[in-house]
Parts: structure tokens; C-alpha cells; sequence
């Protein structure tokens, strides 16, 4: 009985460490997550099998949660320098005309003015994109002929591409091109990959957009022949405030946001959006809405 009580003993013990151990770490680390450390990680070669994968879907977690608070404070860092721009010019030039060294109805003004419209548009682009991300903005979704759309917006950019010497046409288009979408929304979208593509198309260049209905889908497309994306950069071309010109003015260039917004529109109505190099040369940014 002596030795048996022994066993016993010895047999708690064991599985004390096998079961109770690794429980420990989970719940060590979950209070070290809890403090704010989000690199705390747990070793996932410890325990039984249950306790391995409950290890594994901690650590998965937390690398979850390091990446959206990197993510939110990079946010953070790029909304805090695109309104440091606009606001020093219109302070500046607000303080040089208190101090009379502009005219009060002179060219500063207008350029004050001009950087209170920038400032708007990156206010409305950050609420909207906000919305979008956290899908709390409404879609009022409906059958739309998709090529009636895309020619309302050919027509919106045309004078713009004229000024630019830039073809832009709409000519290749087949099959039932209706998905079932938000009209404004999808709009907004074509708004902004064309008006992307003129912007960094070079002068007597093309920009070209098609529309297919494929056996699953509808695709759409927006070339241009410009210089493309450098490979390395395709993969983040739909983050916020990246640029392709990264010395652009703010007026020329867009608030940074438009790709951004366009990605998170189209998956918010269960489609797709994509970009690839064109082998001539240029950029392609492909819509899918499946059927």
C-alpha cells in the first residue's frame, strides 16, 4: 500500500506538471498581454495536444493584436504629417497677413483657402475610410448596368484628359455587364482608379478601361501605359497614404487615401480588387463581382 500511495504521488505529480504548467504560461501570458506587452509569446511545445493548440491560438492572437496596434499607430503617425502640411501654410499665411506682410485679399489668401480644401478632403477620406474598414457604412445595393456607370465617369474626366493630351476610352466591354452593387459607391471607386491613372499616366499617354463578363464574374479593368508600380511596392499600393510619387504636392497628388478607399468599397459589397504590372508597361488594377 506504502508503494502504491507512492505511485500515486508521483503520478499527480507528473500530471500536475504536464497539465498544470503550461496552463500557468497561458494564463502568465495572458496577463503580460494584459499589461500591454503584445510581444509576450508561449512556448507550443509543451502539455498534451489540446493545451499545444491553445498555446498556438494564443500566439496567433497576439501577433494579431502587435500588427493592428503597429498598424494604428503607423495611422496615427501618417494622419498627424498629412495635416501638418496644410496647417503650417494656412497659419503662415494667416499670421503674415495679421502682420501686413500680405495684402488681406491677396494670392495668400487663396492659397490659405486652397489648403482648407485639402484639409476637407483628407477629413472626409479619413471618415469614409473609417466607416468603410469597420463596415459601418450603409451600401444601398441594386442590379446596375455597370458600363452606363463606367461611361458617366469617362465623361466626368474627359475635359481632364484632354488637358493632359491623355487618351481615355471605354471601347472594349462584353457580355451582361450588370452586378449587383451600391451605384454611388462603385462610382466613387471608378472616380478614383481613374482619376489615379490620369494622374500618373505621362502626357500623350493612354488610360483605357474594360469590362467582361466571365463565366463567374464580372471584371473590370483600368490601365494606363505610365511607368507602373516598382514590383516591391504592388503588395501595399492599397495602404493608406502610400503614393507612388512620394514628393507629390497634396493637391496634385490626392490625399493618399483613394486606393485605400476604392479596396475597402469594392470587398465591403463582396467583390475583389487587384493590381499587376501590364508586360508593356503601365498599371492594371482589376475589379472582380462575382455572380
Amino acid at each position: 500500500s506504502t508503494i502504491l500511495a507512492m505511485f500515486m504521488v508521483v503520478a499527480a505529480v507528473l500530471l500536475m506538471r504536464r497539465f498544470v504548467d503550461p496552463l500557468a504560461d497561458v494564463i502568465f501570458a495572458a496577463q503580460e498581454m494584459a499589461q500591454g506587452r503584445l510581444n509576450t509569446r508561449i512556448a507550443t511545445d509543451k502539455g498534451p495536444q489540446d493545451l499545444r493548440s491553445l498555446s498556438e491560438s494564443f500566439n496567433e492572437m497576439a501577433t494579431s493584436l502587435e500588427r493592428n496596434d503597429r498598424e494604428r499607430r503607423e495611422m496615427l503617425a501618417d494622419v498627424a504629417h498629412e495635416l501638418r502640411t496644410p496647417l503650417s501654410v494656412i497659419r503662415g499665411r494667416l499670421e503674415g497677413i495679421i502682420d501686413g506682410v500680405y495684402e488681406e485679399n491677396g494670392s495668400q489668401v487663396s492659397m490659405a483657402l486652397e489648403q482648407t480644401y485639402v484639409l476637407e478632403r483628407l477629413v472626409d477620406d479619413l471618415r469614409l475610410l473609417t466607416l468603410a474598414e469597420t463596415r459601418q457604412l450603409p451600401f444601398d445595393k441594386a442590379n446596375v448596368n455597370i458600363e452606363a456607370l463606367i461611361e458617366r465617369v469617362i465623361a466626368m474626366f474627359s475635359a481632364e484628359s484632354q488637358e493632359k493630351n491623355v487618351t481615355l476610352t471605354f471601347a472594349e466591354k462584353q457580355g451582361n455587364l450588370s452586378a449587383f452593387v451600391d451605384p454611388q459607391r462603385f462610382e466613387q471607386v471608378m472616380s478614383n482608379l481613374i482619376g489615379n491613372a490620369l494622374r500618373y499616366v505621362n502626357e500623350n499617354g493612354r488610360v483605357w478601361v474594360t469590362a467582361a463578363e466571365t463565366s463567374d464574374a464580372v471584371r473590370i479593368a483600368v490601365n494606363d501605359n505610365g511607368n507602373g508600380v516598382p514590383e516591391g511596392d504592388l503588395p501595399y499600393i492599397f495602404d493608406r497614404f502610400w503614393r507612388k510619387d512620394k514628393s507629390r504636392s497634396r493637391i496634385t497628388g490626392g490625399t493618399g487615401l483613394g486606393l485605400a478607399i476604392s479596396k475597402q468599397l469594392i470587398e465591403a459589397q463582396g467583390g475583389s480588387i487587384h493590381a499587376r504590372n501590364l508586360p508593356e508597361g503601365g498599371l492594371q488594377v482589376v475589379i472582380e463581382f462575382k455572380k
